[in-house]
């Protein structure tokens, strides 16, 4: 049970992106691509946070902790798609699903770079308290 408390985050984040896609906004911005941008950033932070819970629930490699985040999360994605498709005013884009993608891999770039940081640097400072 206490592995799924690690996914809460992820979860709570989920519903969030699906309740605000079942509403239709009708705002421009002015700037070119900006949804692209929009969706770059909100599945960025999914997987950051998917990757979280993989990283803590599992003992299995990093790359497999990895890989399970970047399936999970483009699934998500895809689904907030299909689901745009049934909402009046939303419009599903198979490119709003590669921005999507791009967002999901800088996020598990930044989750893997800073835990390895964070490792080597614990490391670090394990090895100097030893000597």
């Amino acid at each position: 049970m206490r592995k799924f408390l690690y996914f809460l985050p992820a979860a709570v984040y989920y519903a969030l992106i699906f309740y605000l896609s079942q509403r239709s906004y009708d705002f421009k911005v002015g700037v070119p691509h900006f949804d692209k941008g929009a969706h770059f950033l909100e599945f960025a932070v999914l997987a950051v946070l998917l990757f979280f819970g993989y990283f803590k629930s599992s003992r299995a490699d990093l790359k497999i902790k990895a890989y399970l985040a970047f399936i999970t999360a483009i699934i998500l994605a895809i689904a907030d798609e299909i689901h745009h498709y049934f909402v009046p005013g939303r419009e599903s884009d198979i490119l709003d699903v590669i921005a999507d993608g791009a967002g999901i891999i800088f996020g598990l770039f930044l989750f893997w770079y800073f835990s390895r940081r964070i490792k080597l640097k614990a490391a670090s400072n394990k090895s100097r308290r030893e000597t």
